[in-house]
Protein backbone atom coordinates (compact mmCIF):
# COMPACT_ATOMS: atom_id res chain seq x y z
CA UNK A 1 0.00 0.00 0.00
CA UNK A 2 1.42 3.51 -1.06
CA UNK A 3 1.62 6.04 2.07
CA UNK A 4 0.08 8.89 1.89
CA UNK A 5 1.08 12.63 0.53
CA UNK A 6 0.58 14.72 3.46
CA UNK A 7 -0.06 18.41 3.34
CA UNK A 8 0.61 20.32 5.65
CA UNK A 9 -1.32 23.82 6.30
CA UNK A 10 0.29 26.55 8.79
CA UNK A 11 0.56 29.77 9.71
CA UNK A 12 3.96 30.77 10.56
CA UNK A 13 7.45 28.60 10.98
CA UNK A 14 9.27 31.45 12.25
CA UNK A 15 9.29 30.73 15.41
CA UNK A 16 9.32 28.00 17.75
CA UNK A 17 5.32 27.95 18.64
CA UNK A 18 3.61 24.56 19.93
CA UNK A 19 2.02 23.32 17.56
CA UNK A 20 4.88 23.98 15.18
CA UNK A 21 7.13 21.92 17.42
CA UNK A 22 4.82 18.97 17.57
CA UNK A 23 5.07 19.19 13.86
CA UNK A 24 8.43 19.32 13.67
CA UNK A 25 8.60 16.25 15.87
CA UNK A 26 7.27 14.14 14.38
CA UNK A 27 8.34 15.12 10.67
CA UNK A 28 11.76 14.40 12.53
CA UNK A 29 10.64 10.74 13.61
CA UNK A 30 9.06 9.99 10.51
CA UNK A 31 11.55 7.87 8.00
CA UNK A 32 11.47 9.50 4.28
CA UNK A 33 9.41 12.27 5.16
CA UNK A 34 10.76 14.07 2.32
CA UNK A 35 8.97 11.70 0.40
CA UNK A 36 5.60 11.80 2.28
CA UNK A 37 5.15 15.34 3.51
CA UNK A 38 4.97 18.73 2.47
CA UNK A 39 4.49 22.31 4.14
CA UNK A 40 2.51 25.20 3.26
CA UNK A 41 3.11 27.90 5.38
CA UNK A 42 1.07 31.40 5.21
CA UNK A 43 3.52 33.92 6.15
CA UNK A 44 7.41 33.75 4.86
CA UNK A 45 9.59 32.21 6.63
CA UNK A 46 11.80 34.85 8.44
CA UNK A 47 16.14 34.24 8.26
CA UNK A 48 17.28 32.87 11.28
CA UNK A 49 16.74 29.71 13.78
CA UNK A 50 13.61 29.09 13.27
CA UNK A 51 10.93 26.01 13.03
CA UNK A 52 10.51 26.55 9.37
CA UNK A 53 14.49 26.07 9.06
CA UNK A 54 14.67 23.09 11.05
CA UNK A 55 11.92 21.22 8.85
CA UNK A 56 13.95 22.28 5.45
CA UNK A 57 17.07 20.60 7.06
CA UNK A 58 15.22 17.43 7.10
CA UNK A 59 14.33 18.22 3.52
CA UNK A 60 10.91 18.35 3.77
CA UNK A 61 9.60 20.89 0.65
CA UNK A 62 8.34 23.86 2.18
CA UNK A 63 6.37 26.03 0.43
CA UNK A 64 5.53 29.94 1.47
CA UNK A 65 2.47 32.32 0.20
CA UNK A 66 4.69 35.13 2.22
CA UNK A 67 0.97 37.56 3.06
CA UNK A 68 1.20 39.82 5.45
CA UNK A 69 -2.17 40.54 6.68
CA UNK A 70 -6.03 40.05 5.88
CA UNK A 71 -5.81 42.06 2.83
CA UNK A 72 -3.00 40.04 1.13
CA UNK A 73 -4.61 37.34 2.32
CA UNK A 74 -7.65 37.64 0.31
CA UNK A 75 -5.24 38.44 -2.72
CA UNK A 76 -3.20 34.96 -2.24
CA UNK A 77 -6.51 32.51 -2.25
CA UNK A 78 -6.23 32.05 -5.64
CA UNK A 79 -2.70 30.97 -5.31
CA UNK A 80 -2.97 29.20 -2.48
CA UNK A 81 -6.13 26.67 -4.25
CA UNK A 82 -3.51 26.41 -7.32
CA UNK A 83 -0.56 25.62 -5.03
CA UNK A 84 -2.65 22.95 -3.18
CA UNK A 85 -3.85 21.68 -6.67
CA UNK A 86 -0.73 21.33 -7.99
CA UNK A 87 1.03 19.66 -4.98
CA UNK A 88 -2.64 16.86 -5.06
CA UNK A 89 -2.43 15.98 -1.55
CA UNK A 90 -4.02 12.85 -0.45
CA UNK A 91 -4.58 14.62 3.29
CA UNK A 92 -4.88 18.64 3.76
CA UNK A 93 -2.96 18.38 7.44
CA UNK A 94 -4.39 22.41 8.70
CA UNK A 95 -2.74 23.36 12.05
CA UNK A 96 -4.97 25.30 14.37
CA UNK A 97 -8.19 27.42 14.16
CA UNK A 98 -7.22 29.75 11.18
CA UNK A 99 -5.66 27.19 8.57
CA UNK A 100 -8.78 24.66 9.76
CA UNK A 101 -11.41 27.03 8.49
CA UNK A 102 -9.28 27.92 5.34
CA UNK A 103 -8.37 24.38 4.70
CA UNK A 104 -12.49 23.16 4.95
CA UNK A 105 -13.93 26.60 3.05
CA UNK A 106 -11.59 25.71 0.22
CA UNK A 107 -12.21 21.79 -0.82
CA UNK A 108 -14.83 22.60 -2.88
CA UNK A 109 -12.38 23.93 -5.29
CA UNK A 110 -10.30 21.14 -5.17
CA UNK A 111 -11.17 18.50 -7.75
CA UNK A 112 -9.26 16.14 -5.94
CA UNK A 113 -10.68 16.52 -2.61
CA UNK A 114 -8.34 15.63 0.06
CA UNK A 115 -9.11 13.93 3.33
CA UNK A 116 -9.26 17.20 6.18
CA UNK A 117 -7.63 17.03 9.37
CA UNK A 118 -7.93 19.51 12.28
CA UNK A 119 -5.15 19.80 14.36
CA UNK A 120 -6.73 21.94 17.52
CA UNK A 121 -3.98 22.65 19.87
CA UNK A 122 -5.56 25.21 22.41
CA UNK A 123 -9.04 25.38 24.80
CA UNK A 124 -11.84 27.64 23.21
CA UNK A 125 -12.03 30.19 25.77
CA UNK A 126 -12.35 33.11 24.27
CA UNK A 127 -15.20 35.91 24.05
CA UNK A 128 -16.22 37.46 21.14
CA UNK A 129 -15.21 40.80 22.65
CA UNK A 130 -12.07 39.85 22.73
CA UNK A 131 -10.71 37.95 20.23
CA UNK A 132 -13.79 38.17 17.91
CA UNK A 133 -12.17 36.53 14.86
CA UNK A 134 -11.25 33.52 16.70
CA UNK A 135 -14.81 33.22 18.71
CA UNK A 136 -16.25 33.21 14.85
CA UNK A 137 -13.47 30.71 13.23
CA UNK A 138 -14.25 28.35 16.61
CA UNK A 139 -17.68 28.54 16.08
CA UNK A 140 -17.50 27.75 12.35
CA UNK A 141 -15.74 25.02 12.90
CA UNK A 142 -18.13 23.93 15.28
CA UNK A 143 -20.69 23.89 12.91
CA UNK A 144 -18.54 22.76 9.85
CA UNK A 145 -17.11 19.40 12.22
CA UNK A 146 -21.03 18.13 11.65
CA UNK A 147 -20.85 18.92 7.99
CA UNK A 148 -17.82 17.30 6.67
CA UNK A 149 -15.79 14.71 6.91
CA UNK A 150 -12.87 15.33 9.05
CA UNK A 151 -10.63 14.18 11.59
CA UNK A 152 -9.96 16.35 14.44
CA UNK A 153 -6.90 16.00 16.39
CA UNK A 154 -5.98 17.19 19.67
CA UNK A 155 -3.59 17.47 22.24
CA UNK A 156 -5.39 17.09 25.67
CA UNK A 157 -9.17 15.57 26.83
CA UNK A 158 -9.51 18.87 27.77
CA UNK A 159 -9.28 20.36 24.74
CA UNK A 160 -11.51 17.45 23.48
CA UNK A 161 -14.50 18.36 25.88
CA UNK A 162 -14.13 22.00 25.81
CA UNK A 163 -14.63 22.18 22.05
CA UNK A 164 -17.39 19.39 22.52
CA UNK A 165 -19.11 22.29 25.02
CA UNK A 166 -19.05 24.84 22.43
CA UNK A 167 -20.55 22.35 19.30
CA UNK A 168 -18.12 19.85 18.34
CA UNK A 169 -18.03 16.81 16.76
CA UNK A 170 -16.60 14.61 19.45
CA UNK A 171 -17.46 11.49 18.51
CA UNK A 172 -14.20 8.42 18.50
CA UNK A 173 -14.43 8.64 14.78
CA UNK A 174 -13.90 12.10 14.68
CA UNK A 175 -11.84 12.92 17.50
CA UNK A 176 -8.52 12.22 18.57
CA UNK A 177 -6.51 12.94 21.57
CA UNK A 178 -2.35 12.53 20.83
CA UNK A 179 -0.35 14.02 23.48
CA UNK A 180 2.43 15.88 22.78
CA UNK A 181 6.00 14.34 23.20
CA UNK A 182 9.12 15.45 24.87
CA UNK A 183 12.90 15.42 23.88
CA UNK A 184 13.81 12.93 26.84
CA UNK A 185 17.60 12.88 25.33
CA UNK A 186 17.10 16.97 25.62
CA UNK A 187 15.46 17.30 28.69
CA UNK A 188 17.00 15.23 31.14
CA UNK A 189 19.08 15.58 34.30
CA UNK A 190 22.14 17.25 33.86
CA UNK A 191 24.73 18.27 36.87
CA UNK A 192 26.78 20.50 34.37
CA UNK A 193 24.29 22.45 33.18
CA UNK A 194 22.89 23.38 36.82
CA UNK A 195 26.08 23.96 37.79
CA UNK A 196 26.68 26.59 34.96
CA UNK A 197 23.38 28.51 35.28
CA UNK A 198 23.25 28.54 38.87
CA UNK A 199 27.27 29.92 38.77
CA UNK A 200 25.57 32.31 35.65
CA UNK A 201 23.01 33.64 38.61
CA UNK A 202 25.09 33.72 41.59
CA UNK A 203 22.83 30.91 43.51
CA UNK A 204 24.80 28.96 45.72
CA UNK A 205 24.30 25.56 46.09
CA UNK A 206 22.06 26.24 49.50
CA UNK A 207 19.80 28.62 48.47
CA UNK A 208 16.35 26.55 46.93
CA UNK A 209 14.94 28.25 43.59
CA UNK A 210 11.53 27.49 42.42
CA UNK A 211 11.22 28.03 38.78
CA UNK A 212 8.84 28.87 35.90
CA UNK A 213 8.66 28.48 32.38
CA UNK A 214 6.24 30.59 30.11
CA UNK A 215 5.83 34.01 28.30
CA UNK A 216 4.13 36.91 30.22
CA UNK A 217 0.76 36.56 29.53
CA UNK A 218 -2.63 36.74 31.70
CA UNK A 219 -3.39 32.74 31.18
CA UNK A 220 0.08 31.67 32.57
CA UNK A 221 -1.14 32.63 35.93
CA UNK A 222 2.37 34.86 37.22
CA UNK A 223 0.22 37.43 39.64
CA UNK A 224 -0.78 34.01 41.50
CA UNK A 225 2.45 32.93 41.46
CA UNK A 226 3.91 35.89 43.19
CA UNK A 227 1.26 35.96 45.54
CA UNK A 228 1.94 32.31 46.59
CA UNK A 229 5.89 32.96 46.78
CA UNK A 230 5.39 35.85 49.27
CA UNK A 231 3.50 33.60 51.25
CA UNK A 232 5.69 31.35 51.74
CA UNK A 233 7.55 34.07 53.90
CA UNK A 234 4.90 33.60 56.44
CA UNK A 235 4.32 29.63 56.27
CA UNK A 236 7.80 28.39 56.23
CA UNK A 237 10.19 28.73 59.03
CA UNK A 238 12.09 31.45 58.69
CA UNK A 239 15.48 29.61 58.31
CA UNK A 240 14.17 27.97 55.16
CA UNK A 241 12.09 30.72 53.56
CA UNK A 242 15.26 33.23 53.33
CA UNK A 243 16.90 30.40 51.53
CA UNK A 244 14.25 30.92 48.32
CA UNK A 245 14.22 32.22 45.23
CA UNK A 246 11.97 32.61 42.03
CA UNK A 247 13.22 31.89 38.83
CA UNK A 248 11.10 32.68 35.43
CA UNK A 249 12.00 32.25 32.30
CA UNK A 250 10.10 33.65 29.17
CA UNK A 251 9.03 36.39 26.97
CA UNK A 252 8.64 39.47 28.71
CA UNK A 253 9.65 37.73 31.49
CA UNK A 254 11.81 41.09 32.75
CA UNK A 255 12.11 43.35 35.67
CA UNK A 256 11.21 46.32 33.16
CA UNK A 257 8.65 44.72 32.11
CA UNK A 258 5.23 46.59 33.42
CA UNK A 259 3.08 43.80 34.52
CA UNK A 260 6.21 42.36 36.38
CA UNK A 261 7.23 45.50 37.32
CA UNK A 262 3.86 46.10 39.20
CA UNK A 263 4.31 42.68 40.84
CA UNK A 264 8.35 43.09 42.01
CA UNK A 265 6.88 46.85 43.40
CA UNK A 266 4.36 45.06 45.79
CA UNK A 267 6.33 42.28 46.89
CA UNK A 268 8.27 42.52 50.02
CA UNK A 269 11.19 40.45 49.40
CA UNK A 270 14.20 41.87 48.44
CA UNK A 271 14.93 42.16 44.53
CA UNK A 272 17.99 39.80 44.86
CA UNK A 273 15.41 37.19 45.30
CA UNK A 274 14.36 37.05 41.67
CA UNK A 275 15.85 35.87 38.78
CA UNK A 276 13.65 37.09 35.69
CA UNK A 277 15.56 35.91 33.18
CA UNK A 278 13.24 37.00 29.70
CA UNK A 279 13.47 34.53 26.61
CA UNK A 280 16.08 31.61 26.80
CA UNK A 281 17.59 29.25 24.25
CA UNK A 282 18.77 27.00 26.58
CA UNK A 283 15.24 25.84 28.82
CA UNK A 284 16.70 22.16 29.50
CA UNK A 285 19.23 24.18 31.26
CA UNK A 286 17.50 27.26 32.60
CA UNK A 287 15.16 23.92 34.51
CA UNK A 288 17.92 21.81 35.88
CA UNK A 289 19.29 25.11 38.11
CA UNK A 290 15.39 24.75 39.73
CA UNK A 291 14.77 22.50 42.16
CA UNK A 292 10.95 23.12 42.47
CA UNK A 293 9.17 23.60 39.15
CA UNK A 294 5.69 25.53 39.38
CA UNK A 295 3.15 25.79 36.63
CA UNK A 296 0.56 28.63 37.65
CA UNK A 297 -1.60 28.59 34.68
CA UNK A 298 -5.09 29.63 35.03
CA UNK A 299 -5.69 28.20 31.40
CA UNK A 300 -3.75 25.21 29.11
CA UNK A 301 -4.79 22.44 27.24
CA UNK A 302 -1.70 20.05 26.91
CA UNK A 303 1.11 21.53 29.74
CA UNK A 304 4.24 21.15 27.76
CA UNK A 305 6.82 22.66 29.89
CA UNK A 306 5.66 20.62 32.65
CA UNK A 307 6.08 17.68 31.16
CA UNK A 308 9.69 18.78 29.61
CA UNK A 309 10.51 19.39 33.20
CA UNK A 310 8.92 16.22 34.77
CA UNK A 311 11.77 15.21 31.85
CA UNK A 312 14.43 16.72 33.75
CA UNK A 313 13.58 14.89 37.22
CA UNK A 314 11.91 18.07 38.99
CA UNK A 315 9.33 17.33 41.56
CA UNK A 316 6.22 19.71 39.96
CA UNK A 317 3.22 21.56 41.03
CA UNK A 318 0.78 22.87 38.52
CA UNK A 319 -2.68 24.32 39.33
CA UNK A 320 -5.85 21.98 37.92
CA UNK A 321 -6.04 23.34 34.61
CA UNK A 322 -6.04 21.19 31.04
CA UNK A 323 -4.59 18.16 31.27
CA UNK A 324 -1.76 19.21 33.80
CA UNK A 325 -4.12 16.67 36.52
CA UNK A 326 -3.13 13.81 34.03
CA UNK A 327 0.55 14.58 33.25
CA UNK A 328 1.11 15.25 37.10
CA UNK A 329 -0.85 12.21 38.19
CA UNK A 330 0.18 13.52 41.83
CA UNK A 331 -2.85 14.91 43.27
CA UNK A 332 -0.68 15.96 46.23
CA UNK A 333 1.12 18.80 44.32
CA UNK A 334 -2.21 19.73 41.82
CA UNK A 335 -3.64 23.42 43.20
CA UNK A 336 -5.76 25.61 42.30
CA UNK A 337 -4.72 29.54 42.80
CA UNK A 338 -5.64 30.37 45.72
CA UNK A 339 -3.67 27.11 47.14
CA UNK A 340 -0.63 27.22 45.38
CA UNK A 341 1.54 28.78 47.93
CA UNK A 342 0.01 25.91 50.52
CA UNK A 343 1.23 22.84 47.70
CA UNK A 344 4.47 24.73 47.31
CA UNK A 345 5.19 24.57 51.26
CA UNK A 346 3.85 21.29 51.59
CA UNK A 347 7.17 20.08 48.94
CA UNK A 348 9.83 22.30 50.56
CA UNK A 349 8.98 20.68 54.03
CA UNK A 350 9.76 17.26 52.26
CA UNK A 351 13.68 16.89 52.41
CA UNK A 352 15.82 17.52 49.28
CA UNK A 353 16.04 13.87 49.06
CA UNK A 354 12.50 12.92 49.14
CA UNK A 355 12.10 15.67 46.35
CA UNK A 356 14.62 14.40 44.25
CA UNK A 357 12.58 10.61 44.79
CA UNK A 358 9.77 12.60 43.97
CA UNK A 359 11.71 14.21 40.26
CA UNK A 360 13.11 10.33 39.21
CA UNK A 361 9.48 9.37 39.26
CA UNK A 362 8.20 12.40 37.07
CA UNK A 363 11.14 11.29 34.58
CA UNK A 364 9.70 8.05 34.78
CA UNK A 365 6.55 8.89 33.97
CA UNK A 366 7.20 10.81 31.08
CA UNK A 367 9.59 8.43 29.36
CA UNK A 368 6.95 5.79 29.66
CA UNK A 369 3.95 7.91 28.63
CA UNK A 370 5.43 11.10 26.73
CA UNK A 371 7.54 9.64 23.89
CA UNK A 372 8.35 10.85 20.19
CA UNK A 373 7.98 7.49 19.21
CA UNK A 374 4.65 7.47 21.17
CA UNK A 375 3.34 10.19 19.13
CA UNK A 376 4.50 9.16 15.95
CA UNK A 377 2.92 6.45 16.04
CA UNK A 378 -0.30 7.99 16.97
CA UNK A 379 0.03 10.35 14.11
CA UNK A 380 1.02 7.88 11.55
CA UNK A 381 -2.25 5.71 12.88
CA UNK A 382 -4.48 9.19 11.98
CA UNK A 383 -2.65 9.75 8.79
CA UNK A 384 -2.13 6.38 7.08
CA UNK A 385 -4.94 4.62 7.04
CA UNK A 386 -6.17 7.13 4.37
CA UNK A 387 -3.31 6.07 1.78
CA UNK A 388 -6.03 3.25 1.31
CA UNK A 389 -8.86 5.40 0.37
CA UNK A 390 -9.40 6.70 -2.79
CA UNK A 391 -10.12 10.05 -3.77
CA UNK A 392 -13.10 11.80 -3.84
CA UNK A 393 -13.99 13.35 -6.96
Amino acid sequence: MNKAKILHLVIDLSDFGGAEMTLLRYLSQTKAAAEHHAVLTLKAVKPGPSVGAEIMKLGVPVHSLSISGAKSMLAALPRLVQDIRKLQPDILSAWLYYPSLLATLLCPFLPHRPRLVWHIRSLPFVTFNSKPARWLAQRALALLSHVHAVQIVSNSEASRKAHGAIGFRTSATTWTVIPNAVDTKRYAPNREARAAIRTELALTDSMIVIGAVGRNVPEKGYPDLFSAFEALRDDLPAALSERLHLMIAGRNVTPDDPSIKALLARSRLPAERFHLLGPRQDIPDVLNAMDVFVMPSRSESFPNVLAEAMAVGLPAIATDVGDCRVVLSDDRFIATPDLLARRMAKMLSLSAQERETIGLTNRMRIEERYTEAKMTAAFDAVFQPAAAMPNLK
